[in-house]
């Protein structure tokens, strides 16, 4: 492989200082090597890089707003992810018919949470796509 490098880049070369006329392409053939593109310095400087920050439909989820004496009172501690994201998870079942939403890393009594969760924001055990309302109720809820 090493013995067709010489040869690529003089090739190379000269494709780039072949005279052609302004703002075209410049093409060097060869059986051997793939056929070389080098766009002219002209449209290079015209094309502008694409802007790396993306724009997010989420705003970032808060961190915790109880202390851990606060949290060690309570019946039950809905612990945070690495990455400091609350642990809730959408789950689509029945072909993407329904949709089912999980909440884990729960310490303490999840029964007590479960029923917590459902009587305040008045939903029954599997019905409807509650996710929002469950993401929003453990913010208000200091997890």
């Amino acid at each position: 492989m090493n013995q067709f490098l010489p040869r690529a880049i003089s090739q190379g070369r000269a494709a780039l200082f072949h005279s052609a006329a302004p703002g075209h392409n410049l093409i060097a053939f060869s059986s051997r090597l793939p056929i070389l593109h080098a766009a002219s310095f002209s449209q290079a400087a015209q094309q502008t890089p694409k802007s790396s920050q993306q724009t997010h439909s989420q705003p970032p989820i808060p961190p915790p707003s109880k202390s851990p004496e606060e949290l060690a009172s309570l019946s039950f501690i809905v612990r945070r992810t690495p990455s400091t994201q609350l642990p809730i998870y959408r789950r689509w079942m029945s072909g993407g018919n329904r949709q089912v939403v999980l909440i884990k890393k729960i310490d303490g009594d999840r029964r007590k949470m479960l029923e917590d969760i459902a009587e305040s924001l008045g939903i029954g055990r599997e019905e409807g796509n509650h996710f929002d309302k469950a993401r929003s109720w453990l913010l208000q809820r200091g997890f």
